[in-house]
């Protein structure tokens, strides 16, 4: 028989490694079985609204395909916005600026901003094999909701931090810098309304806005498309008439 206060030590050993506060790996997994199997997903078509942006709401569709392939087209009073990433070059069609109805290049933090999301898989999906670093941060209350923080760091350097529901472990908002009228500056992204897709649960209500500030943009996805055909040519730059 074990004598009492070695048992008592094993007892309270054993109750310390069950309440243990999860690690990032554990949060990870459990956001990567939350969100359904995306590594079955080769491509995606999703047609929203932006509303927010301008007086009016712009329809915009964003075309995906694995590894990072994006185009991305938004509406304007009957005029349409073109942003491409083809895996090496970004670039633009922009009738609203001088020369803009020719495509061209993007430089500088909008064609970053724009590489960034052309990745298919966001960076809590297999973030080592992508050289991307994640920390759990611990608990935290997102708008009344207990939430689980983390803190992402890309390969750049460039670091971003995000809440999961810590019921669901679905994400509910993501902080970082972004592009707002040519400046980088701290924007909150909401998650919510999630709804399930040929197997993946994905959000069909996000908002944007400035740290901070109450005004946000609302994006209201309307319809998700999942492995749809996009040939490779849909996201070339075209060549110069």
């Amino acid at each position: 028989m074990r004598p009492l206060p070695l048992l008592f030590a094993a007892l309270l050993s054993l109750s310390t490694s069950v309440n243990a506060a999860p690690n990032a790996q554990t949060v990870l997994d459990q956001y990567a079985k939350a969100i359904g199997p995306v590594d079955q997903i080769q491509s995606r078509r999703v047609a929203m609204r932006l509303i927010g942006a301008a007086p009016f709401e712009l329809p915009v569709t964003v075309e995906a395909r694995r590894p990072n392939l994006i185009h991305k087209e938004v509406t304007i009073q009957d005029t349409v916005q073109v942003m491409a990433f083809d895996g090496k070059v970004a670039w633009k069609i922009d009738p609203f600026v001088p020369g803009g109805s020719v495509p061209f290049a993007m430089t500088g933090d909008e064609a970053n901003a724009l590489i960034e999301e052309a990745e298919f898989d966001d960076a809590l999906i297999g973030p080592a094999g992508r050289g991307i670093k994640v920390a759990y941060l611990g608990d935290a209350l997102v708008d009344g909701k207990a939430a689980q923080s983390l803190r992402v760091t890309r390969p750049n350097g460039k670091t971003s931090t995000v809440w999961l529901d810590a019921a669901t472990h679905l994400e509910l908002k993501r902080t970082q810098l972004g592009p707002v009228m040519g400046q980088m500056k701290q924007i909150d992204i909401l998650s919510s309304d999630y709804r399930v897709v040929d197997g993946i649960k994905l959000p069909h209500k996000i908002e944007i806005g400035l740290s901070g500030a109450k005004e946000r943009m609302t994006i209201v996805v309307e319809k998700v498309e999942l492995n749809v055909k996009l040939d490779p040519s849909r996201f070339a730059k075209p060549a110069a008439r």
